[in-house]
């Protein structure tokens, strides 16, 4: 029987401990665990080995700062490695383009609540900012449930047909823009 394979044996839990000083889980101290058996047993196969025990603590050290170097050279990690990946176009996190159109929208949808009727404006901040129930808002603004209903479904209505028109207006402008620019074009190639 081979001298590494009987003190690989003997010698695991040791070896697991003595790995678990360079690596943090368990995972690495069990592939780099393997690897040194793998390479001790071929180095036995070429030669005899007359200190089993410290030669594979040896090659353990070896594999392990082999693997910590490679890791910090190397430029980059797979996707895989990330718990969340923060990758430009992934769902986590929105591009530049998602960005400047949440703006957009969001000060669009600021200037629609600006326009709404005085009531119609404060129930819908209540609910929708402040998340407060119709009862609570009844309570606090001296009207009825229903009322408070009414105000908040003209609130949102409102709110939708200001934003519907100002994005129309802004698509509009902007194919107004284009065909101008492909006016331009053709009348400045001769066409």
């Amino acid at each position: 029987m081979s001298g590494i394979l009987t003190e690989y044996e003997a010698s695991k839990p040791a070896l697991r401990r003595y790995l678990g000083r360079y690596f943090s889980r368990s995972q690495d101290v069990e592939d780099t665990l393997q690897e040194v058996f793998v390479r001790a047993y071929a180095m036995e196969a070429r030669r005899p080995i007359l200190l089993p025990r410290a030669y594979l603590f040896r090659v353990a050290k070896h594999v392990a700062l082999n693997e910590i170097a490679r890791r910090k050279n190397s430029a980059t990690d797979s996707v895989e490695d990330f718990e969340q990946p923060d990758v430009i176009g992934s769902d986590t996190q929105p591009g530049v383009e998602q960005t400047v159109d949440g703006r957009r929208r969001l000060a669009l949808f600021a200037n629609a609540v600006a326009a709404l009727p005085s009531q119609c404006r404060k129930v819908l901040v209540l609910k929708k900012i402040e998340g407060l129930s119709q009862r609570e808002i009844a309570d606090r603004l001296g009207i009825a449930e229903g009322t408070v209903e009414k105000h908040l479904a003209k609130a949102l209505l409102l709110t939708r047909d200001f934003m519907a028109r100002r994005e129309q207006i802004d698509t509009d402008l902007t194919s107004a823009r284009e065909m101008g620019a492909v006016r331009r074009l053709r009348t400045g190639d001769g066409e």
